[in-house]
């Protein structure tokens, strides 16, 4: 299993961020603790590098998050919804 499929396992099952009436919102502190089993400096760049370019709105394989403030970071909507259309 990838990384982002962890990622996005762990946040709908609700061992990893918060959902509120606004999306689903992780801190990067939050993501480095449950991720803690990840030696590499890949655990440091995965979020920041999975945010939407600016000026962008659709999610990608690799860009899914918006960055909100430092260390806060919103999974875009689509990235939830498609993942659960595929485990059914």
């Amino acid at each position: 299993m990838t990384l982002k499929e962890r990622f996005l396992y762990a946040i709908q099952t609700g061992e990893l961020g918060e959902t509120s009436e606004t999306g689903t919102y992780v801190n990067l502190r939050d993501f480095k603790a449950y991720f803690s089993d990840i030696d590499s400096d890949y655990i440091n760049s995965f979020m920041p590098a999975s945010v939407i370019e600016t000026g962008q709105q659709s999610p990608t394989h690799n860009r899914f998050l918006f960055r909100v403030s430092k260390g806060l970071y919103k999974v875009h909507p689509d990235v939830l919804r498609s993942r659960i259309s595929g485990l059914r």
